[in-house]
């Protein structure tokens, strides 16, 4: 009876030990592991800032964040650290040597696991996160993908653009669809930045069912706020360019194929060919491949004194110019998964126009579904574009609903919670 009851209590000992060892562990925070291919401040772009966003709260929420990353230009160090985040750089070269690019990335992470430290990975790119797998300390850590947008269809757009063939089209899908496939087939749980993105995933991918759950992008909603004064607003104008008495007309994209910039265009022409005495102006701020295609389109329809290209315009100004706006055009013809741009214009109570394309139908129909164009097409946005500027004031009226939106559902310390919501659970279910 005695060896029992010893028995017994050792037992109830290496229990109530164990359950305190969990304890312990499940409070320990993991070390981040960030794959992206650019980030922000290194590259501009919606996604780019997004995951700079997280990344940077996550640091401030007590978690070590290691990026690893690829340089865009040269000039940037190999190993940097930017609001906490510790960047470690691919240099320009390799990241374009799809081998080289592989040895780097398994190089890097190597280096970083060796650390006497619990790691989970997050995913930005799956080209990225392909490499890693060949890691075999890699594979046995947690990780977690965040689905932006699919790779194959992005891809998929640029190369039609280019007029690759039909046969090396092929190839190159099928390629990019397994690296993907590959991604998700090993991630504990993936994130998703609409109902329209984890749509796409399923259709790709309906035989993998990973954990999924949406959780939106965000903007900061104290940088991104209405201005109060009227002289601010004239001064910002003037800075820009904008005649007094006209409307202005915002949108913020990277002169990009699918980023409907052509038929945005065409439908100011059309506007300005039936009503020639409105007075309003449309600033394109952004950079890319398309922009002097652009810009010839525009002096070729005779638009040099209704269409503005500001060109790259600076983070830390983008507030001046939503706050100036009159009325924000997301005008997307293929793939948006979910739209900084949009909850940074709504943040400002700008109204926003969009297309009926992804996650901005997400956002809009929310506010009212007049904000959404009926199509893609110019002849679309031209009616109702025309119809703001003839009578601005149901639009205005909108401008308090947006900015509490943007409060109610996707400021970032909403957004950045719930992602660290799905990094515990992940951690503690490993």
């Amino acid at each position: 009876a005695y060896l029992i009851k010893l028995i017994y209590r050792i037992a109830l000992l290496n229990s109530y030990i164990y359950y305190i060892s969990r304890m312990n562990t499940s409070k320990e925070k993991p070390t981040i592991l960030s794959l992206q291919y650019h980030s922000y401040p290194d590259a501009m772009g919606g996604a780019w800032n997004l995951t700079h966003e997280i990344n940077k709260r996550l640091v401030k929420r007590g978690y070590r964040v290691v990026l690893i990353t690829c340089k865009p230009e040269h000039h940037y160090p190999d190993n940097e650290l930017i609001d906490g985040v510790e960047f470690h750089r691919i240099s320009v070269a390799i990241s374009k040597d799809p081998i080289r690019l592989w040895r780097a990335v398994r190089k890097k992470i190597k280096q970083h696991l060796i650390d006497e430290e619990p790691w989970l990975a997050h995913i930005h790119h799956p080209l990225m996160g392909f490499y890693a797998l060949t890691i075999k300390q890699y594979r046995k850590i947690p990780k977690i993908y965040h689905f932006h947008s699919s790779w194959h269809d992005e891809e998929k757009i640029n190369l039609t653009e280019m007029g690759n063939g039909k046969l090396n089209l092929y190839f190159r899908m099928a390629i990019i669809k397994l690296i993907e496939w590959a991604c998700y087939r090993y991630s504990k749980s993936i994130l998703f930045l609409s109902e329209y993105t984890r749509q796409r995933f399923i259709e790709y991918y309906p035989f993998k069912k990973p954990r999924m759950r949406i959780i939106p992008g965000g903007a900061d909603t104290k940088k991104f706020c209405p201005l109060e004064s009227t002289d601010e607003i004239n001064e910002t104008r003037k800075k820009i360019g904008i005649p007094k008495g006209h409307k202005v007309l915002l949108t913020v994209r990277r002169l990009e194929a699918r980023m409907g910039l052509d038929n945005l265009i065409t439908a100011i022409a059309e506007i300005v060919h039936q009503n020639p005495k409105l007075k309003f102006k449309l600033v394109i701020a952004g950079k890319g491949s398309l922009n002097d295609k652009l810009k010839t389109q525009s002096m070729l329809s005779g638009l040099d004194d209704y269409i503005h290209f500001a060109g790259f315009v600076p983070d830390d100004l983008l507030p001046e110019y939503y706050a100036a706006a009159d009325l924000f055009i997301m005008p997307t013809t293929f793939i948006e998964g979910f739209g900084i741009a949009t909850v940074e214009a709504l943040s400002t109570g700008l109204p926003v126009f969009g297309t009926p394309i992804g996650g901005t139908t997400e956002i809009l129909q929310s506010i009212d579904k007049k904000l959404l164009f009926k199509d893609v097409d110019a002849k679309s946005m031209a009616e109702k574009i025309e119809q703001f500027l003839k009578d601005p004031d149901p639009i205005l009226s909108l401008k308090s609903n947006c900015r509490e939106e943007v409060l109610n559902k996707y400021s970032w310390d909403l957004v950045v919670g719930r992602i660290e919501e799905e990094l515990e659970l992940v951690w503690e279910k490993q």
